[in-house]
Formats: C-alpha cells, sequence, structure tokens
C-alpha cells in the first residue's frame, strides 16, 4: 500500500464514516439537504476506498486519478448543499441540478483516465496533466468556495445559533486545508519541487476533510438518537409537565386540540402544544378558584415567586379542577381572577409552569 496515511488510520476513517453514513441513512434522510449530505459520505467512502487501492501516490496511478474524480463528485454535492443552504434555489430545483452536476463529474473523470491512458505515458510532470489537475483543482475549489460562503454569511449574522457557528468554522477551516493542499500539490506537478509524489498532500488534506466533516454531519444524527430515546429538552419537559396537564385537561377537556400525527412526533411542537392547553385550562378554571385567605394574599405579595406562594395557588387549583369536574358552579360570579404567573415570553411562561409541575403532586396529596 502506497498511501502516505497509515493504514490503521485510514481504515478507521473509512470504518468512521460508514458508521455515521449508515446511521444517517437509517434515521436522518427526509429533507433534500439530508440527502445531499448523506451523498457527500457515500461518496467520500469510494474515494477514499479507491485511495487504498492506488500502487503509486502519484497522478499517473489509475486509481489516484478515479479517486481525483471521485473528490469532483463529492464536492458537486457540497455545492448544491452550499446553494441550498444560502436560499439561492428551491429544494426541487437543487435536487434536479444535481443530477447534471453528477453527469458532468462523471464524465471530467471519464476524460481524466482516458487522457491519462491516451498519453501512454507518466502525466505527472506533461502539461496535459496539469491542465488536468488544474481544471479538477479549479472545479473543487469552486464546489466547496458556495459552501464556505454560505458559512461565512451565516457567521455575519448576529442570530445565527452558537452550535451553527461551530459548524460553520470547522466547514470553513477544513475547506481551506483542502484548497491549500490543492495549491501545493499542483505547484510541486508544475515544477517538480519538492521531489516526490504529488498526492500525498492531497490525499491527507482529503481524509481530514472527511473525518471532519463527517462528524459536523454526525450532529443531526446525534441529535435525533437522542430525541428517540427521549433525552431531548423538549420531551423531558413534557414529561415533567405531564400530571401537571393531565389533570387540567380532564377538568376541562374541551380545550385539548385534536391530535396530528403529522406534527406531534416533534417534541418542540408537543411542548408547544402542552403549554398552551395548560394555559387555557389554567384560564377557564380561574372562575372557580376557591377565595385566598388572607395568609395566602400576603405571601403571594411579598413573595410572589415563592414555593409557598406557587403551593398555595398549587392547592387553589386543585380545588377549582375537582369543581368543575363535579359540575359545581363557579366561586364567583365575576371576572376570573388574574393568575399568579404572569409571562411575557414563552420560556418566562414555561419557567413558571415548571415550577408549578414540580411542587404539584405534593400539593394534591396534600388537598386530597
Amino acid at each position: 500500500m502506497s498511501s502516505p496515511i497509515p493504514g490503521v488510520v485510514s481504515w478507521a476513517v473509512i470504518g468512521y464514516v460508514t458508521v455515521v453514513g449508515s446511521g444517517r441513512l437509517w434515521l436522518v434522510g427526509g429533507a433534500v439537504v439530508d440527502r445531499l449530505i448523506n451523498h457527500v459520505g457515500l461518496w467520500s467512502i469510494a474515494t477514499l476506498l479507491i485511495y487504498q487501492c492506488a500502487s503509486t501516490p502519484t497522478i499517473d496511478d489509475p486509481a489516484n486519478q478515479l479517486a481525483l474524480g471521485c473528490v469532483l463528485m463529492t464536492t458537486t454535492y457540497l455545492n448544491s448543499i452550499g446553494r441550498l443552504v444560502g436560499a439561492d434555489s428551491e429544494p426541487d430545483t437543487v435536487w434536479r441540478n444535481q443530477r447534471n452536476a453528477v453527469l458532468l463529474a462523471m464524465t471530467a473523470t471519464v476524460l481524466i483516465v482516458l487522457t491519462a491512458r491516451y498519453s501512454g505515458r507518466s502525466i505527472d510532470l506533461r502539461i496535459v496533466g496539469i491542465g488536468l489537475g488544474v481544471a479538477c483543482a479549479v472545479a473543487v475549489t469552486y464546489n466547496t468556495f458556495v459552501i464556505t460562503r454560505s458559512c461565512l454569511g451565516a457567521l455575519r449574522d448576529v442570530d445565527t445559533p452558537r452550535a451553527a457557528r461551530i459548524v460553520c468554522l470547522g466547514l470553513i477551516g477544513s475547506n481551506a486545508g483542502l484548497w491549500g493542499a490543492l495549491v501545493l500539490s499542483l505547484s510541486q506537478l508544475a515544477t517538480g519541487l519538492p521531489d516526490g509524489p504529488q498526492l500525498s498532500l492531497v490525499q491527507a488534506a482529503f481524509t481530514l476533510w472527511v473525518a471532519i466533516n463527517t462528524t459536523l454531519h454526525a450532529i443531526p444524527l446525534v441529535a435525533e438518537l437522542v430525541r428517540r430515546a427521549g433525552m431531548d429538552r423538549a420531551t423531558r419537559t413534557c414529561r415533567r409537565l405531564l400530571p401537571l396537564w393531565r389533570d387540567l385537561t380532564a377538568a376541562v377537556p374541551e380545550i385539548v386540540m385534536p391530535a396530528d400525527a403529522r406534527h406531534d412526533s416533534d417534541p418542540a411542537t408537543r411542548l408547544l402544544r402542552m403549554t398552551v392547553e395548560i394555559r387555557d385550562a389554567m384560564l377557564q378554571l380561574g372562575a372557580y378558584l376557591p377565595a385566598e385567605t388572607g395568609e395566602t394574599q400576603r405571601n403571594t405579595v411579598r413573595e410572589p415567586e415563592s414555593d409557598r406562594g406557587i403551593a398555595d395557588y398549587a392547592h387553589r387549583l386543585i380545588r377549582a379542577a375537582q369543581a368543575r369536574k363535579a359540575g359545581l358552579p363557579p366561586a364567583g360570579t365575576g371576572a376570573p381572577p388574574p393568575l399568579p404567573m404572569v409571562a411575557h415570553d414563552f420560556d418566562a411562561e414555561l419557567a413558571h409552569l415548571i415550577d408549578l409541575a414540580r411542587i404539584w403532586p405534593q400539593a394534591k396529596a396534600a388537598v386530597g
């Protein structure tokens, strides 16, 4: 094996890409961008395997010529991803254009191999070899530049989340490393200096590029695995709110929205729906709340966010739910009393409901 990379490293990267790619094909493949990313992984595996078959690390080796074509093929998908993420095109249009890009990349690969064989001799120091190398390097650079441009745009956006910024920086760094390797390899091909194989840098840079990109592409897979295991934040919050939601909606069943299998599988959607239904039930039960005692009023005014104030409200809310379920009339004829938990955004409201759900079992046991 003539690879400049130790075999254990090469096969470890191939195994890593295979595992992540298999997981993505199984769990993450619905959207167009996910399908494009999955194809990046498949062509990366093909490229690394072809590199392992090369007998010499020079461009006159047929395996290296095929590998160069596969690198070009891999980066065409990055071009499409960059256009899609950058909102330059619609998903269906991007997918159709990608088919044309694949045909062009395949044609270029065939031309590389045929031209090398037609020359009848080593092309690593010939003008035709330099021309092919420059053409492939320009195409690869352009394809990776498109997604790099999208990443730079995301970094300039102040609303881009921190996790997305880390992904963008990783993509930009790996692309820049690949560009540097292409420039140095072409320089060595043209000048013959330093003496030695011309593709060692390209293979090493591409292997590192694949490892970095695979790690970034694994993030949605890990998130999906966490979601399916019920360990994501939204699902855990739903479980904490479930006893509160179950008791309140049992008292006011008409506020429960019809189930929608298409959206209820999303934890964030379930959490939003559960929060809205709890809040609606609390509003409906406002008219059934028993009057506050003097001590409760003093605690609510003095410590509106304390456990004592929340517990007092929980006791009253439980009695209101029991009264409505029993068919009793509202406690008063006026407007429902205001709720003690006033929030101006979803996160603050959710925090209030989590506090209420935390003491709900103890309050329910105390009321009986």
